[in-house]
């Protein structure tokens, strides 16, 4: 919502727990910058409703989905400690975002049920996208249970079987992450400090004409121009 502001763009955010729109309005007001229209609910149900509008399209979809449950399930309980020093206990227990997840008490949510959840909301903004345009997921791999799960395939996959086309990816460093080791002197787990931004786009049917495409160029050239 804070990149509409900056891209001169109108944009809508749907979130299921309130505390995080605080947080964006608390953003809005330390920046000054006029708040974009936040929509408070379960994204399955609130994107169903809008779709009801046939009038009523979208130019590009943003979105970071849950990783599975990779901010529920419990962490490393190894301790953590520098060289010379005494140990400085349990690394981590759980992800510090398990507060903003409702029932986040349910670990064990079955990679079924997430790949349903997944294809339900993006059917939903499938329905909303404008022929021509795009859908950027960020999504992260995880490792959990002996295991090491390429989320970013599965996504690829479900997204293409709705009607997606997938048109690229960008890997995201994250540099807030650190690097640790894990199950040292006894297997090889690798520590995971980047995200995957997949783009996808809703094709055309039909091509469009030389009217459309000046169109297209004049409006780009604008938003150009203002940036």
């Amino acid at each position: 919502m804070l990149a509409c502001n900056l891209s001169n763009r109108n944009g809508i955010g749907v979130e299921i727990n309130q505390e995080w729109i605080d947080i964006y309005h608390k953003i809005c007001k330390i920046e000054s910058v006029q708040p974009q229209r936040i929509i408070k609910g379960d994204s399955r149900e609130i994107l169903h409703n809008l779709s009801e509008d046939p009038s009523f399209k979208v130019d590009f979809i943003l979105t970071d989905v849950p990783f599975w449950k990779m901010d529920t399930i419990e962490k490393s309980k190894g301790t953590y400690k520098k060289v010379g020093e005494e140990s400085k206990g349990v690394y981590s227990d759980k992800s510090k975002l398990t507060r903003f997840i409702p029932n986040s008490q349910d670990s064990q949510q079955k990679k079924h049920d997430w790949e349903l959840l997944i294809k339900k909301t993006f059917s939903e903004c499938f329905k909303l996208l404008k022929p021509g345009r795009y859908c950027a997921v960020f999504i992260g791999n995880m490792y959990t249970e002996g295991r090491y799960h390429l989320l970013n395939a599965d996504i690829a996959r479900i997204l293409s079987q709705i009607g997606y086309i997938l048109k690229g990816e960008i890997i995201w460093y994250d540099v807030n992450k650190k690097l640790h080791l894990y199950g040292i002197n006894y297997s090889w787990i690798p520590s995971i400090v980047h995200q995957f931004i997949m783009v996808f786009r809703k094709e055309r049917i039909e091509k469009l004409t030389q009217e459309e495409k000046d169109k297209i160029k004049a409006k780009n050239f604008q938003m150009t121009e203002k940036g």
